[in-house]
């Protein structure tokens, strides 16, 4: 089987950069995990803005099982679109890209698109494998219309209209929707869209818990003070990462005159706008530039608690990182655990940060108490990875079969079980 799917520029061999965000480390460890185990193939697609007038491919990479290619894409199409002054057509705006695109498809013989999460570049990629009678999967890593209505500073009303009506098209044009828990397909279907065929899946966020935990050695080590409590945060410097919140909860303990320690791990651009922001930041917390994931895994055992208090997080892997370490984590109510926490016996690990006075007492409460055991055998039984990628793979396989069946593609998809990876078609 020939899986087309989006990729990320920092799991390349030559990048400078550390993977961060969940489609990307879920990209690094899948393709591996198919490169390792299967005969299966992986083509993975990256698109680049550029300043040319003209969309063109290259390759980039070729390994046993896995090839690379990168599409550019002329800036002034993706302007048009996410600044018009008017609501416009994408397919029209970005045919040239589509097009190339789905040339790529039908060359390298595509048997599934896998959408690992959505934007502009994956409804390209998805618009493709519609124009090719390729079946399609999207992964849910995120809503993109809670995203964009966050950032809708950066568009054009225009263009945020435009770009909320294209993710609805990634449930009425793929042949299954994966959500990676409850509280975000239902968050979906409210505010987004919801399919009528019901062809959706549940599939958790896969995770290596015992390699994580080699990552971090077996003791807590030390950062800083010994004598001070220490707490971290691990995410991007953006609205939904909730950073003020962390910002106002190290005030609040300062003002409390209480003997802790505040870490990030973010980066704060280098931009006038941010600068002042980063001063701010910095008074009160430890900033720590991105880290690999053996120095996250470092982080977190020497830390005495995580917090993540995003104002809309699917499904963070950073509360998987935290359970493999045996580190305490509290989450706000907008993090998709939070059934998970609940039907755990850890309620008390969900606090609201609206109010950093009220958020303050309620972490110290837990300063220093273990989780719940039940939390963490649950976790590792719903995201072990092996298990994970098998259902993706027996999906992939349902719908070709589905797809093959004398029916059209985008016929509606009646659910079916997962079998077992035996019953795979492979190339």
């Amino acid at each position: 089987m020939t899986i087309i799917s989006n990729a990320y520029p920092t799991n390349m061999p030559n990048s400078q950069e550390v993977s961060q965000g969940g489609p990307a480390n879920f990209a690094r460890i899948f393709y591996n995990h198919i490169a390792a185990a299967t005969d299966h193939r992986w083509v993975g697609v990256m698109y680049q803005i550029n300043a040319g007038r003209r969309s063109r491919l290259e390759k980039c990479f070729s390994f046993p099982h896995r090839d690379y290619f990168k599409i550019y894409i002329p800036q002034n199409l993706v302007r048009q679109l996410t600044r018009a002054e008017k609501k416009s057509d994408p397919v029209l705006i970005l045919k040239a890209v589509i097009d190339r695109t789905a040339a790529l498809l039908k060359k390298e013989k595509a048997d599934v698109v896998f959408l690992n999460g959505f934007g502009i570049f994956n409804w390209v990629l998805l618009k493709a494998a519609e124009k090719t009678d390729t079946p399609a999967v999207i992964q849910h890593a995120g809503i993109w219309t809670k995203e964009l209505n966050l950032h809708k500073e950066f568009y054009s009303p225009a263009g945020l209209r435009t770009m909320i009506g294209m993710e609805k098209d990634s449930s009425r044009l793929t042949a299954a929707e994966v959500f990676l828990n409850t509280w975000s397909r239902d968050y979906y279907r409210r505010h987004v869209a919801r399919r009528e065929d019901g062809a959706t899946v549940i599939i958790p966020l896969p995770f290596n818990f015992s390699g994580f935990a080699e990552l971090g050695g077996k003791n807590k080590r030390s950062y800083g003070d010994k004598r001070t409590f220490k707490i971290g945060t691990i995410g991007r410097w953006d609205k939904i990462k909730n950073h003020a919140a962390f910002l106002a909860l190290a005030r609040e303990a300062k003002k409390a005159g209480l003997n802790w320690r505040f870490y990030a791990v973010t980066h704060i651009p280098d931009t006038p706008q941010e600068e002042k922001k980063k001063e701010i930041y910095g008074n009160y917390i430890n900033i720590i530039p991105s880290l690999d994931r053996k120095g996250v895994a470092a982080l977190c055992r020497s830390l005495d608690l995580l917090i993540l208090p995003s104002r809309f997080d699917v499904s963070p892997t950073v509360v998987l990182e935290a359970m493999a370490l045996k580190t305490p984590i509290v989450i706000s109510p907008n993090v998709g655990f939070v059934n998970d926490f609940r039907a755990s016996g850890a309620k008390n690990w969900i606090v609201d940060f609206n109010n950093s006075a009220a958020a303050l007492k309620a972490v110290k409460k837990l300063a220093g108490k273990p989780m719940p055991s039940a939390l963490k055998t649950r976790l590792i039984t719903k995201h072990d990875y092996q298990r994970v990628f098998s259902s993706y793979l027996d999906l992939f396989s349902a719908i070709i079969i589905k797809s093959k069946s004398g029916k059209a593609v985008w016929q509606t998809l009646v659910p079916m079980p997962l079998k077992s990876m035996s019953s795979l078609p492979k190339r």
